[in-house]
Parts: C-alpha cells; structure tokens; sequence
C-alpha cells in the first residue's frame, strides 16, 4: 500500500526498478547488484521511522540504486530531494538548513560533518543518517523538492506533486512517441529534472525498459551503450548533443528517438545530426524545472530546415505567453501556464497563482506558435550544460572578511565558449584573500559552476589585478 493516493504502487515501483539495467563507465555490461537490492532499500528506507512529509536529502551517482531510494523515500510517506552526488558537506548542510532536512541518503556519510550521531545501513549499496530534528520542516506525503541551483540560488528548490511529474513524464514520451516495447537509455544526472522526470519517469509510467549509465558524457561511450543495450530512446543535453555532432558513430545504431533538451541547438548541428546521427527521430525540446518541467517540442526531422532554431509547439495540457520585460535583446519574456508547474519555491516561497510560472527566458514565437529562444535573465548563464545563478556565486564571495563588493562578468574565450569571471573589490587585495574566495566558493559550488577567473582590486580604486 502506497503512503499516498498519488505516490506509485510499490509492486509497480519494484517490477520497474528490478527490469532496469545499470551501465558503468564504457560500454560494459551491466553492474552487478543484489537481485533483491531495491526492495530492501524501499523497505529500510520505511524502518527509519520518519514523520509523513519529511525532506530526505538523497546524495547518490546514478543509478538504479538512486531510483530505489527516491521511490523509497516516496513509499515512506516522506519527500525526496535529489542532490549531485558530488556535492560537499557544506553545501549539502546549507540545502539541509534551509529545507529543513530531515534525513541524508548517500554511499557513505560521516555523521559528525552533519551534525549526526550514527548511520543506518540501507542495504550495503548506502546508508542514512538522521539530521538535527530542531531545523526539519514538514511538506505533504507525495510531494518532490526539485533543486534548481541554476535558476534562483544555491539552496533553492521546486516543490511540486509527484503526481504532476508523472503527467509531464507521460506528455513528453507522448511528444516524442515512446513506446511500452522501448528501452531507454539515462546518461544525464538523475538530479536533473529533465534525467529524472523526462527520462526515468517517462520510462516508468510507458512500461519501457531502462538502462542508467552517467557522467562524464562521451559521444563514443554513448554510442557503444546504445549498441550494447539495444537502446531505442535517449535524451542529451544541447552541450552533449554538438560533442555527437561533431564525433558521429560509424556504422549502424538501434537508436530510434534521440531527445535535446535545454534552451536551444544551432541549427547547423541540428543538420549535422540528422544527416549523421544514431538516431532516426530527433526531438528539440525546451523546459525549466519550475514548469515540471517540459514545455515545448519540436519533431526536428519531419520539420523544414528554417525551424531547425526552434524549440518547437507546447505540449498539450501546456499553454504559453509572452509579457514585456526589463532589459535589451530581442524578444519577450514566456510565461508557462500548466497543471505541472510547481506548487511552490522553496525556501519560503508563496503558493503559485493559477498554475503559471515566468521563466526568465526569451523567446519569440512565430504565427504558427513555434516558439525561439532569444535569451534568458543577465543573472543566470548555461555554461558546459549547467546552469549557474550568478547572484549565489556574488553573494558567497561578498560573505568572505575584508570584501567590499563582488560582481560577475559573462563572456567568450578564445575558443567562443561562454565563460564567467568573479571581480571583488576588497580592502586588501592579495593571493591570501584571493585563496580564501576559492576556499569559500569550492566549499559550496560544483566545479562546473565555479568562475573561470577571479580579479582582485583595492576597494578604494578603480584598479584590477589578477
């Protein structure tokens, strides 16, 4: 008996996660595991005992493993929050204070780094401790916190029900045609909506196989997962998709549906994907967590070359529209109007009106209703795939002793990829400070979203020096 009304059967959840195959690093075969490892995870998830609507911070690489404990936590009546698995204790202790953690999931946790006594085994594949009850907060039994790092800040999240992931899951594997008889293949972090959601859980509520593998992304690895697991369905972020575009396979792939999602894919590596890639059907897709998180798609290989640049028509269900925003460059901000978008922010956020969402993005939309991407907020930047919220990155070097002010610069380097620098004004400028801003930054953010330079200057000049 499931814990909530719109939370998955757990015979359902079991028979999903024992047909699903784990790939590691390379081609291989698949990794060897505990034939009854998910259910006792969901089952000593359970034995923790944890109050209906408690968060759980759930830490974990990908794998099937993960998916045992996010459906776990489910079961349990509690509420799963998705972290990268190389996040650090500070960050993961920040996230926990601010959502009101009650719990850590991960492969192996030092209690004393969270301000815990022991640990439980989950099983031998993780284990759990239980946090400080006096921070927790409690939300609803079937609801998900989806973080969104990149869009509003390093501890902020999306809570949303469970039930309207599920309804996006099954309108973007409607959207792109998925099949019961398919088998898809995740190589995107788990902790991505669009792995999570437009992945796992369209392949869960389809009925269709599924095979994990996981960062680091290579084009030939990919290649050789799909020839070695008979993939059919699979999805790239747009950063991934022009590494295949540039390195095509030789020879034949049984890959038959090929999704990009994100904000959008140069048409001339759209070209050169549908003349040279693995797949047979190619999907341009646009989404934002807070949305549930898909939005638009466009059928790329049944459309003319000049909407090669477009992210496509909005899903059914889904309604978008345009309103002025502050700023330069073209178009106009998208509003997303759907029964997906999230419940609310999170840490503190009011409850959303009527289903609608801004997304900060920019787009024009033609007469037909397709829909460009022209842009998105000054505060937040795509680089290497992740998105990255500057105001964090500001706020936390602005917190170290002795800076005045810390602004952040966007840019192209030699090679035309987008990069960020972090300028601080500081009372005294030099390589111990400049350690320390390192220090204070590589403590909370990923090395993907770290700044690429950082420039010092006395606060009294006007005077930069590396």
């Amino acid at each position: 008996m499931s814990a909530g009304s719109d939370v998955p059967e757990r015979a359902a959840v079991l028979a999903f996660l024992a047909a699903s195959v784990d790939v590691g690093p390379g081609p291989g075969g698949p990794t060897p595991a505990e034939p009854d490892a998910a259910a006792v995870l969901v089952d000593a998830v359970a034995d923790l005992g944890l109050p209906p609507g408690s968060p759980v911070l759930i830490a974990m690489p990908n794998g099937t493993i993960t998916l045992a404990a996010f459906f776990g936590v489910l079961l349990a009546g509690a509420v799963p929050v998705l972290l990268p698995p190389v996040a650090g204790a500070a960050r993961i202790s920040e996230i926990g204070r601010q959502l009101g953690g009650a719990a850590l999931i991960a492969p192996r946790i030092d209690p004393a780094r969270y301000g815990a006594t022991t640990v439980h085994p989950l099983g031998g594949r993780c284990e759990a401790a239980l946090l400080d009850g006096r921070a927790h907060q409690r939300y609803q039994p079937g609801e998900v916190v989806l973080m969104t790092s990149g869009t509003s800040g390093i501890a902020s999240g999306c809570l949303h029900g469970v039930d309207a992931l599920l309804r996006n899951a099954d309108r973007h594997a409607t959207a792109i045609g998925q099949r019961p008889d398919d088998t898809v293949l995740v190589s995107l972090p788990l902790y991505y909506s669009y792995g999570l959601v437009a992945q796992a859980l369209a392949a869960f509520v389809r009925g269709s196989r599924l095979v994990v593998s996981g960062p680091p992304f290579t084009a030939r690895s990919f290649v050789e997962t799909i020839r070695a697991h008979d993939v059919t369905v699979s999805s790239l972020t747009p950063s991934a998709a022009v590494r295949l575009a540039a390195d095509p396979p030789a020879g034949p792939a049984a890959l038959r549906v090929l999704t990009v999602g994100g904000d959008e894919l140069d048409p001339t590596h759209v070209g050169a994907l549908l003349a040279d890639g693995p797949q047979q059907e190619l999907y341009l897709t646009y989404g934002l967590t807070e949305a549930g998180p898909r939005v638009t798609t466009l059928a790329a290989h049944r459309e003319p070359e000049h909407r090669w640049g477009s992210v496509g028509t909005p899903l059914p269900g889904v309604r978008t529209y345009q309103r002025d925003s502050a700023g330069d460059g073209p178009g106009a901000e998208l509003v997303v109007e759907s029964d997906t978008v999230l419940r609310r922010r999170l840490p503190g956020g009011a409850p959303t009106v009527a289903g609608t969402v801004a997304t900060g993005d920019r787009f024009d939309i033609d007469a037909d209703g397709y829909h460009y991407f022209r842009g998105r907020s000054a505060d937040s930047v795509v680089i290497g795939g992740e998105k990255i919220w500057l105001p964090s990155v500001r706020r936390i070097a602005a917190e170290v002793p002795g800076v005045r002010h810390a602004t952040t610069t966007v840019y192209r380097d030699d090679r035309n990829e987008l990069r960020y620098g972090l300028d601080v004004a500081a009372d005294d400028p030099g390589p111990r400070l400049a350690a320390e801003i390192e220090h204070a930054l590589n403590r909370v953010l990923l090395r993907a979203e770290r700044p690429h330079r950082i420039t010092l200057c006395r606060a009294t000049t006007e005077e930069w020096r590396k």
